[in-house]
């Protein structure tokens, strides 16, 4: 094999590999289109329902109680599982989206539209 050879094939796998890449773009956009519970920029009441957690330090479980947040849905992506699931922002100071990011378990919180 030659260098012309090489480079032709070379282009031709990046071309193929860079249309494969936007269609994967476009199917996961419209998934996430099709499956987002609310809009981005949404303001969402977060709550966490009452758990009991285990403390290391004094060896017992202790019952934390129920919390509830307010939060900006930023985006939404696609996990590990396929779920579609919301990045989450806290609020400012002025009550809008700040850029800290709210980090939830998804798995175990409630999320209603405020």
């Amino acid at each position: 094999m030659n260098k012309e050879e090489f480079l032709s094939k070379r282009d031709a796998i990046d071309l193929t590999l860079k249309e494969l890449n936007c269609e994967k773009e476009q199917l996961e956009k419209e998934y996430i289109e099709s499956n987002q519970g609310f809009n981005v920029g949404s303001k969402v009441c977060i709550t966490v329902p009452a758990h009991e957690r285990f403390s290391l330090l004094s060896n017992e479980r202790i019952l934390v109680p129920e919390v509830k947040k307010l939060a900006y849905i930023a985006y939404y992506e696609i996990d590990d599982n396929g779920e579609v699931v919301p990045s989450l922002r806290q609020l400012d100071c002025n009550g809008g989206m700040s850029e800290m990011p709210l980090y939830v378990n998804l798995k175990k919180v409630i999320i209603e539209l405020v």
